[in-house]
Parts: structure tokens; C-alpha cells; sequence
């Protein structure tokens, strides 16, 4: 493997430190904002104004306790893996597992390309023995004891996981392979082949979404004609230039979340209602289980949504994110290039000199070494994505649905009850939407400022006619 001659003498020990200074302050700043998170769990005792109506006092405390519990498990989960990280680090775990995988094949092969999928074999391995516990407490213990939707028992997830584990084992070795092959065949300039594959993948993903992924999801149709809903989007669609035509429905098969979305360009642009969505999911009663009755939004409150989605075709919000989705790629693959070219990385991490193994320069540098950027650049994502929302909100507030899109938010929410709020810090660098809360808030502000606009340019015509009359 090819690597930079510029790169400074740097002692091995320098770079460790770095390496382990990137792990706990990234955990640290982790840990803080769930501890933010938690305390505003804590201060929070009564339900929200807005949702006093929506949300049953016990519901409210039973999806705190729950909220709690989890920012619980999430601060030992940080604390836990901050300091397995620093064991790993200091005392040349990777290299430890590199030379265990290496003697395995020792009788049969020398070569890389055959000792990666053992060695990332012992790594799932290990992953599991690390992750499971607390992917365990999370889903057989907290979220059926205080999950408000908890439907599946612990022996199920058993169930699913075990087969899960074999099927990761499956998938992983032949990646491995692809992935040292890969390296190996086009040299120095690797990253930049797989970035211009991955985009290439991006975009065809575009043409084939609506027939090889959402089939899994469920079956799609056009909204129907005739129908009262289809009378009320026709018209939101017409004032916005969009096609009604290329407004879909989609029958979920399990589904159960309420969703819609907006995604593509041109001739493939489309908005997707889940037939969740819909009050009843538009069948009769008597078709759905009684948990289903009731749930979903009216005819008007979906047409609310509908102006949210067209907000976000308005704005170019989907050609926007993918170009940018691209370029944050790009600078990814062009740091992660460079510091995998390093050959003092992998001295730090314990190697010997001379031995650099492709896969565990995937790990190091993805892991540890790209932590500051890829958190920035998670942080600014997650803020574009948060802003466009505002956008889409503000958009159908332009249309004149501002109180059908808020009463189809509450209704979304009380249709599936989780704990509303949170700390706007840990917002930020967590969620990528706003919070109930929080969109709510927007609307009655753009109400306010709509309101305002309209006092001040009916003042100048109050002292017109008052001077007329006199």
C-alpha cells in the first residue's frame, strides 16, 4: 500500500494520545448532552400546554420514566464504550486480533485479502459481546415496560436477533473481500472510486426507489379521483403548479408510524402518503384491528401535509440535499484518503512498522481519526435538515394551512405517544426533525407575525377613512 512521504516523524506515542483525546472528549461532550437531556426529563412533570388536551397525565409520566430510564442507559452505554475505546487504544487491541486472525490462516495463507474476513469476523463477534447487553436492556426490558407501543415479547427479539447475527456474519465476509480487492486493484486513488461509485448508486437509486424499495414497504397507487381527498389535494396542487397526479398512496403492509414524503425531480418527483395516514387507513372499521380504529388524520388535516410536502418540492429541498449529500461524501473520502495513507496511524494504534492490513485502516480512521469532522459535519446535516423543515412548515402557513397542519401534527402524536420534550442542545446534534413542540411554536409565531403584518397595513386606511369622515 502506496503512502505519503511528507508526512512528519511524529512519535508513535503522540499519535495515541491524539487518538484517545479524540475518544474521550468525543464522549464527554456526548455524555453532556445527555445529561442535558435528562434533566430536563426530570424538570418535566406536567404535560405541556399544548398537548394537555392530547395526552393522559399517565401516559406523559409512564413515557417520561421511560425517557428517563433511557437517558440512563445511554450515559453507562457512553461511559462504557469511552472506556473500552481507551483499553483498545492502549493496549493494541487491533493488532492483537490481526495477528489471532492471521494465525488461524497461518497453515493455509499469508495473504491479506484472505486474513480480512476472519478478522472481521472476530470483530462482530466482538461488537456483539460489547453492544448486546445494552441493545437488550433497550428493547426486552425498557420498551416493553414503559414503551407505549411496545408489541413484541423478549423472546421474539431473541427471535430475530440471533438470525440477524448469522445473516451480518454472512454479508460482512464478502464485503471484506470486495473492500481489499478494491484497495489493492485501483491504488493510491481508492477513495475516489468509491465515491464516484457511490454516487452513481445515488442516483440510480432515484429511477429505481419507487420499484424496488417501496414494494417492500408496501403497494402503491395514485391518489384516487373522485374522492373528497383527492378534491381537497387537487386544489392545494393546482395553487403550487404541482402534479396531482403525481401525488401516491402507498398500502403499508406491518407499518404502523404515520408518514408521508417528498423526494425526486422533474418527471420523477412525487409525493408518498402512507395509507397510515389516512383516517381508518381509509378502509372501514370492521377491516382494521381495534388498536387501528380511530386513528389517522381527516381529509383536511392530510391536505396540511400535503403543503408540507409541497413546501419541501418548492424549495428544492430534495436536489439540494443530495448535492450537498455528495460534496460532505467527497471531502469525507478525501480526509479519509489522506489519513489512511498515514503510515504513523497505524504505528499508533500498535502495528509494527511495515504493517498497514486495508481493513483495520478502514476501522481506525472511520472510528477515531475522522470523529471531529464527521461530527461537525453530522451537527451542520442535521441542522440543514431541521431548517428545511421550518421551510416546508412555512410554506404551507403561505398556503393557508397553517391550523390544519398543527392539528395534524397533534393528532400524529397522539396516535403514537412519545415523550415530547427535549433539550433544544441535545435536539440539535440528535434529531432531524423539530420537535412537536418546537413546529407548533413556529406556526403560532407565523400566525403572530401574519397578524401583525395585517394590523400595520390596515392602519394607514383606518386614518384615511377617519379623515374622509371629518
Amino acid at each position: 500500500m502506496a503512502f505519503y512521504d511528507n508526512w512528519p516523524e511524529w512519535d508513535s506515542k503522540v499519535v495515541l494520545a491524539l487518538l484517545m483525546i479524540i475518544v474521550v472528549v468525543g464522549n464527554v461532550w456526548e455524555l453532556m448532552l445527555t445529561k442535558r437531556q435528562q434533566l430536563v426529563c426530570l424538570n418535566s412533570v406536567i404535560v405541556p400546554d399544548e398537548l394537555r388536551g392530547i395526552i393522559p397525565p399517565d401516559i406523559f409520566h409512564r413515557a417520561r420514566i421511560y425517557e428517563l430510564h433511557k437517558m440512563e442507559l445511554m450515559s453507562w452505554k457512553i461511559l462504557v464504550d469511552m472506556f473500552l475505546s481507551l483499553v483498545e487504544l492502549f493496549f493494541g487491541f487491533y493488532p492483537f486480533l490481526w495477528g489471532l486472525a492471521a494465525t488461524t490462516l497461518a497453515k493455509a495463507t499469508h495473504k491479506e485479502i484472505w486474513i480480512s474476513p476472519v478478522f472481521v469476523f472476530y470483530m462482530t463477534i466482538y461488537s456483539c459481546v460489547r453492544y448486546l447487553p445494552v441493545l437488550a436492556y433497550d428493547k426486552c426490558i425498557l420498551q416493553l415496560r414503559y414503551g407505549v407501543q411496545g408489541q413484541f415479547s423478549w423472546c421474539l427479539y431473541c427471535c430475530v436477533a440471533i438470525p440477524a447475527i448469522l445473516l451480518t456474519q454472512i454479508l460482512l465476509a464478502p464485503v471484506a473481500l470486495l473492500i481489499v480487492f478494491t484497495v489493492q486493484t485501483a491504488g493510491y486513488w481508492f477513495f475516489l472510486y468509491f465515491w464516484g461509485a457511490w454516487a452513481i448508486f445515488t442516483i440510480l437509486l432515484v429511477f429505481l426507489f419507487p420499484y424496488c424499495c417501496i414494494p417492500c414497504i408496501g403497494r402503491q397507487r395514485r391518489l384516487s379521483e373522485g374522492t373528497q381527498l383527492y378534491t381537497d389535494v387537487k386544489r392545494v396542487c393546482d395553487v403550487a403548479g404541482f402534479p396531482v397526479k403525481r401525488v401516491f398512496i402507498i398500502r403499508t403492509k406491518s407499518m404502523q408510524y404515520s408518514n408521508a414524503y417528498f423526494y425526486g425531480s422533474c418527471c420523477l418527483k412525487r409525493i408518498v402518503l402512507f395509507d397510515t395516514l389516512l383516517l381508518n387507513k381509509g378502509l372501514d372499521p370492521s377491516q382494521l384491528k381495534p388498536y387501528e380504529v380511530g386513528r389517522g388524520l381527516t381529509n383536511q388535516q392530510v391536505t396540511g401535509v400535503v403543503c408540507h410536502e409541497l413546501g419541501h418540492w418548492k424549495y428544492g429541498h430534495f436536489c439540494k440535499t443530495t448535492l450537498i449529500m455528495k460534496l460532505h461524501f467527497l471531502l469525507t473520502m478525501l480526509l479519509f484518503g489522506v489519513l489512511f495513507h498515514c503510515p504513523q496511524l497505524y504505528k499508533g494504534v500498535g502495528f509494527a512498522a511495515g504493517i498497514t492490513p486495508i481493513i483495520v485502516g478502514f476501522i481506525i480512521v472511520l472510528r477515531f481519526a475522522l470523529t471531529p469532522y464527521l461530527t461537525l459535519a453530522n451537527f451542520l446535516m442535521l441542522w440543514m435538515m431541521r431548517h428545511n423543515e421550518f421551510a416546508a412548515d412555512r410554506y404551507a402557513h403561505r398556503l393557508g394551512y397553517s391550523a390544519q397542519l398543527s392539528s395534524a401534527l397533534i393528532k400524529i402524536y397522539a396516535d403514537h405517544m412519545t415523550f415530547p420534550v427535549f433539550d433544544d442542545c441535545y435536539s440539535r446534534w440528535h434529531h432531524t426533525h423539530p420537535t412537536i413542540l418546537q413546529r407548533l411554536a413556529y406556526q403560532r409565531f407565523l400566525d403572530y407575525k401574519a397578524a401583525t403584518k395585517t394590523e400595520d397595513s390596515v392602519k394607514p386606511f383606518a386614518k384615511i377613512r377617519k379623515s374622509d369622515s371629518a
